[in-house]
Formats: C-alpha cells, sequence, structure tokens
C-alpha cells in the first residue's frame, strides 16, 4: 500500500502531545491516589468521633502509591481509558516503561547556553538507552520557514508526482481518499508543516525545528532534539535498517521496520521527557501551539494519511514497551537483528515474530491492462480502512482493530489502462474469522450510492457503482477483492 512520503527519520511535532500525555497520566493518577487517600482519612476522622476503633490497613497498591521514594506509585492502579482511546496504548504498561527512568524532573536540564545543554542531553539520552555514541553530531536548528524549505526541496527529489497519482488512485479506488485530490502536494505540505526535526542516516545530519537562542533552548526543541539524538545513537550503535523502510514492494514489512525505528526514539524520548523537564516545562509541552496546531491539521487531512504518518510513532511505542518490559533495552536492541515484519506484530506484540502468510495472487489482466504496482496489504491498512470507510468516522466498523487483526496475510495490486484504475486484493485470514463480513460491510460503507447486484457461485459481494464495481470472494481462510471499472474484469481480479 502507498504510504506517506517520508524523508531520512522524522519526528513529528505533534509528537510533543504523546510526551506531554504521558506526564498527565503520570500527574492524574497521583491526584487521584490522594484524593482517595484524602477520603480514607476523612472516613478515619469520621470513626474517631463516633467512637469506633481504627479501621484495619488495607495492604494494596493505593498504600504503595503513597511512598515517599515512589512518587509515580499508585500509577499503576486504575487504567486511562483516555490515552486507550487515543493512542491505542496501554496507559498502564506505558507507564512501566517510563517509570525505569526516574522520578519526575529529577534529571531536569538547567537553563544554559545551548552547547551546555545539549551536550547534557546527549549524555541523558545516551544514558537512557544504554548505547554510547562513537562520534557525537552536532545538531542544526532551523526556524519553521528553513526546515519546511529543506523538506520541500528534499521531498520533491524523493517523491515524485508520478508516484503520488498512483498513491491518489489506488487509495481512491479503495475510498480513503477523494478521487481529485492532490495528493502530491497535500504530501508536501503536511510533511513540511508536521516535521519537528530528522535525522539521515546517509550523511548523519541532525536537523531540529527551533531556535538555539542564548538562553537556551525551548521544552519543545529539548525533547525533539532527544529523539533524534537517539536515531543517531541507535544508527551507530545497531545501525537502522533504513533500506527495509524504503521498500515499497513489501510496504508492510517497511511500516514494521519504521515502527520499531520510531518506536524506540519515542520511548526513549518520553523517558528524557518525564526526568529532563522541569514541572513547568512538562505541563508547557501539552500546551505548545505548534503542536496543538498540528494536531489540528492532522485532525482535517484524510483519515488513512493521518493514521499512517502517526502509526510509527504510537504503535511503535507500544511494540517498543512490549519489547522493553520482556527483556529491557536489550530485548529492544535484539529486535533490529530480528525485525518485526507485519504491522500486526506492531498492532499485537504477541504476534512478533510470527510471519505473514503468503496469499494466492489476485488475478491477472490481459489486453490493454499494465501492472502499475504490486505491494503488500497489512493488518494496519485494513485498520485505517475499517476506521473510516469512505474517509467517514461515523460509519466506522465495530471493534475495526480485532476485525483488522484477523489478518494473516495480504497483497495488493493495481492494474491502469489510461486514466482506468482495476485493484485486486488478496487475503488471508485465522480460520473462522471475522474478515470476509468486515471486508463485504466496509466496502458498501466506503461506497454507500452503489447498488448490489446478482452474486455469482462463490461471491460474497457484487457492488455496482457508477465509477467502478467490486465482488468480494471468500473461501475458508481466503478474502478476495477485485475493483474494476466494469464487473468481468472485477472479477478477474476476485478470482
Amino acid at each position: 500500500m502507498p504510504r506517506t512520503a517520508v524523508i531520512a527519520i522524522a519526528v513529528l511535532v505533534a509528537v510533543a502531545l504523546v510526551g506531554s500525555t504521558t506526564f498527565a497520566l503520570v500527574r492524574s493518577t497521583q491526584l487521584r491516589a490522594s484524593q482517595r487517600r484524602i477520603q480514607t482519612l476523612e472516613a478515619e476522622l469520621q470513626r474517631a468521633r463516633s467512637g469506633a476503633g481504627p479501621r484495619q490497613p488495607d495492604v494494596s497498591s493505593e498504600a504503595s502509591s503513597e511512598d515517599p521514594d515512589n512518587p509515580q506509585g499508585g500509577l499503576f492502579s486504575e487504567p486511562d481509558v483516555g490515552m486507550e482511546e487515543l493512542f491505542g496504548l496501554d496507559a498502564q504498561q506505558l507507564a512501566r516503561c517510563v517509570q525505569p527512568a526516574g522520578q519526575l524532573g529529577s534529571r531536569d536540564v538547567p537553563d544554559a547556553p545551548p552547547a551546555a545543554q545539549i551536550d547534557q542531553i546527549g549524555a541523558l539520552v545516551t544514558e537512557l538507552r544504554g548505547l554510547r555514541f562513537e562520534r557525537e553530531p552536532a545538531p542544526e536548528f532551523l526556524n519553521a520557514q528553513q526546515i519546511a524549505a529543506r523538506l520541500q526541496r528534499e521531498l520533491r527529489e524523493e517523491y515524485t508526482d508520478a508516484e503520488a497519482q498512483l498513491d491518489r488512485r489506488v487509495l481512491a479506488a479503495l475510498g480513503a481518499v477523494p478521487r481529485d485530490i492532490d495528493l502530491f502536494q497535500l504530501q508536501i505540505d503536511l510533511l513540511t508543516s508536521q516535521v519537528a526535526g530528522y535525522y539521515d542516516p546517509e550523511t548523519e545530519e541532525l536537523v531540529v525545528r527551533g531556535s538555539s537562542a542564548s538562553e537556551g533552548l525551548s521544552p519543545t526543541a529539548q525533547s525533539t532534539l532527544a529523539h533524534e539524538l537517539q536515531h543517531a545513537v541507535a544508527d551507530q550503535q545497531l545501525e537502522l535498517p533504513v533500506d527495509v523502510t524504503e521498500d515499497i514492494a513489501d510496504s508492510d514489512a517497511a511500516l514494521a521496520a519504521r515502527s520499531l525505528i520510531e518506536g524506540d526514539a519515542s520511548l526513549t524520548q518520553q523517558q528524557f521527557s518525564i526526568v529532563g523537564l522541569s514541572l513547568s516545562e512538562q505541563l508547557g509541552l501539552s500546551a505548545d501551539p505548534d503542536a496543538l496546531a498540528d494536531q489540528r491539521q492532522l485532525a482535517q487531512v484524510p483519515h488513512y494519511l493521518a493514521q499512517s504518518l502517526q502509526f510509527p510513532y504510537i504503535a511503535g511505542l507500544g511494540f517498543v514497551c512490549d519489547r522493553f518490559l520482556d527483556g529491557g533495552w536489550q530485548a529492544v536492541d535484539a529486535s533490529y537483528d530480528d525485525l518485526p515484519t507485519t504491522s500486526a506484530q506492531i498492532l499485537d506484540p504477541a504476534r512478533y515474530p510470527n510471519p505473514a502468510v503468503d496469499p494466492r495472487n489476485p488475478g491477472q489482466l490481459g489486453g490493454d491492462w499494465k501492472r502499475a504496482r504490486a505491494s503488500t496489504l497489512g493488518a494496519a491498512d485494513l485498520l485505517w480502512l475499517f476506521q473510516a470507510p469512505g474517509n467517514d468516522r461515523a460509519v466506522a466498523l465495530d471493534s475495526a482493530r480485532q476485525l483488522a487483526l484477523s489478518w494473516t496475510g495480504g497483497e495488493l495490486v493495481m492494474w491502469t489502462t489510461g486514466d482506468a484504475t482495476a485493484v485486486g486484493v488478496a487475503l488471508t485470514q485465522r480460520a473462522g474469522g471475522p474478515l470476509c463480513d468486515a471486508v463485504t460491510t466496509w466496502y458498501e460503507r466506503a461506497f454507500p450510492d452503489d447498488t448490489d447486484a446478482p452474486p455469482r457461485s462463490g461471491e460474497r459481494a457484487v457492488r455496482d457503482g457508477k465509477v467502478q464495481d467490486g465482488v468480494v470472494v471468500c473461501d475458508g481462510t481466503e478474502v478476495r477483492l477485485g475493483i474494476a471499472p466494469d464487473l468481468p474484469t472485477a472479477r478477474v481480479l476476485a478470482g
């Protein structure tokens, strides 16, 4: 499947909100623990006034939450639904991954000249991550206009209008973007505004959006620098699998590898932000105007594109957190030697390192049709489609995540002839899985104006539309979809 064009290893401004949400999780849980303690004391006082004996102490996680040596105690006693709804992360799990960094603000980077702050941030990142620089990079700080100009120039070299047109055609056939969208310009605008910094493994260039003014780095610049410094030290010690992330033919494996890279840097950034920023700086992250503006911008772009941009950071953070809890940073390091290969493994780390099933290829077209693109189609692709059929979140499939995770393998082939587009999708699922009904329901909701046509033997659904037709065929663990300008062609692709 097409992926949002990305240059080097970038971090989004909006990722700062993830860090601030982690901090908010810590503080809100402490507040809840304090409120419970007050309620307990009030109850004890009432019992004393009534002449009753004191209540026997209850040895529980609530009691441990008041341990002065563990100011994060109580953090794991109850879930935070908001975090899970926003990011698909288990809040308690994420908190356990952040906790080993230390107490809130305990390693605050003091106000100092930028050079001294950079040195301290680098030292803290390497200490937290357990890796050492062979060559310490020299960060370059650019303002928003400068970094946008540089990214735009490099993006235009790496992502062509022809590639964007293919992306647009396949995504439009799936109902993920409008057919008349200028995807090339949207990608350029989106990335040049969203990227807060990047590290280029080829040149070892490290760029951060912000100012290195004499008064020092802003909290967002510090947090971004920690993220990019982790990329640099991981590249030197573990070698970032950039070649895998650029493999268009296996885009799902590319997404999984990128999720490991970004999830690693995001967890390090989380740990740094908790201990390396003061209380006021951590609170300030959540009010960063750039981060808030970028979140608003992401809310305006097609759901599929927004999710594909954020997935490596958010879902990748969950995957790396799971690895970290399983065996510390050594387990994360080992993942670079045994890379995750599917987005299903990122969404559900229990499936790592189980490989994908290779499905039977979609049908082949002849005549004037030309095979324009072939790629894998992963569980994450299905998740984003199920969450917003026809780019409408109001008609999302229930339990979209669980439905998508019934995936065990997937391929997509796009064919073109002139302005006409045809797409064949071949999926495999677990025995008895719900993917057949899910794909059928998704397609019906994505193209609600289409009408049902009489199915042939073995066909699960046939949809007749003005622009394209769709045919779904299911057989055991196979789910196949053909999309084409006419039903005979769609049936060939689904067969």
